[in-house]
């Protein structure tokens, strides 16, 4: 597998263009961001995966009737 990392190079070159900062710092920036964007991701998700399996656990015990 190939990754492709043409589109990634211009959106840098074009934030910096716009931006007027460097482009190791929107590069810098861009990385942060998406770890954290990442980070709640992965929060929400667990959260979800809990969330689901107290219910099941609930309905399989018998304290929830659908």
């Amino acid at each position: 597998m190939r990754f492709d990392l043409g589109h990634l190079g211009a959106a840098l070159r074009w934030g910096s263009l716009h931006t007027g900062l460097p482009v190791i710092l929107v590069a810098a920036i861009a990385l942060v961001v998406s770890w954290r964007i990442f980070r709640r991701s992965l929060r929400f998700v667990v959260e979800v995966t809990i969330a689901v399996a107290l219910l099941l656990v609930a309905t399989h015990i018998g304290w929830i009737h659908w």
